[in-house]
Formats: structure tokens, sequence, C-alpha cells
């Protein structure tokens, strides 16, 4: 396999390839190739790549950092009865 400081772009003949698709394998020139993840790609597959990415759901951070709040409640509630009877003398 040639290297790709001998091909040409796929997409503009003229210009000398600079990177390679790690999708398609296809030579892509600076303008052609978009870097996405550290991974060299073109506008087809980049384009492919990103409809495929699910976004996270924010809901699942929001109700984790509840149930988070809510025990830190209840066991500083518990905390400071704990407190109280250590401090009358009571425990």
């Amino acid at each position: 396999m040639t290297s790709t400081a001998t091909q040409r772009c796929a997409h503009h003949p003229q210009r000398q390839a600079f990177a390679l698709c790690m999708s398609c394998h296809k030579p892509l020139c600076q303008e052609c190739a978009t870097q996405w993840d550290g991974i060299w790609h073109c506008a087809k597959c980049l384009g492919a790549k990103r409809r495929a990415a699910k976004p996270r759901s924010r809901a699942v951070g929001w109700i984790s950092a509840a149930v988070a709040a809510l025990l830190l409640l209840f066991l500083s509630a518990r905390v400071l009865v704990w407190a109280g009877a250590l401090i009358a003398g009571l425990a």
C-alpha cells in the first residue's frame, strides 16, 4: 500500500492526500479530513458516525443527584440526633 504522501485526495484529485478515512480508507486532503475522537474521517463516514452516536439522557443524572442528596440528608439527620444524644449524656 502506498503512503498518504504519494496519494491524491479522493474528492480533490489535484491535492495531495493528508490522511486516510479510518472507516472507508479513502485518502483525504486537509480540507476533506475531519478528526473526531482522535480518528480521521471523511464527511460521509463522519455523518454516519454522528447519526449513530446516541445522546445521553439527562434524567439519569438528575435522578442520581436527587437520590444522593436524599441519602445525605438522611445520614446527616441521624448523625445530628446521635451527636445531640451524646452531648446530652443520654447515650
